[in-house]
């Protein structure tokens, strides 16, 4: 029985929240809650930490950028 989004599978669904680095106690209950009632709320606690945990890892993987962004700038302008 399908209980979670129609216009995705479910084992589509699986996949996006591992990658998006829920752990597989976490999916589970994330499907879990999808046969509950008020299950709603549990889904998305479960989504906004995958998101933030995202946003985190992209925040930090930024300031790296950043920082290789000027060392390049600093070696191609300031260094000949």
């Amino acid at each position: 029985m399908k209980v979670t989004i129609p216009e995705i599978p479910d084992s589509e669904l699986a996949g996006i929240l591992r990658q998006s680095g829920l752990t597989e106690q976490q999916v589970k209950r994330y499907f879990a809650a999808c046969t509950q009632e008020n299950g709603s709320a549990e889904r998305i606690r479960l989504l906004r930490l995958a998101r933030r945990s995202l946003l985190d890892t992209i925040h930090k993987e930024q300031t790296v950028l950043d920082q290789l962004d000027n060392l390049l700038w600093c070696t191609e302008n300031k260094y000949d």
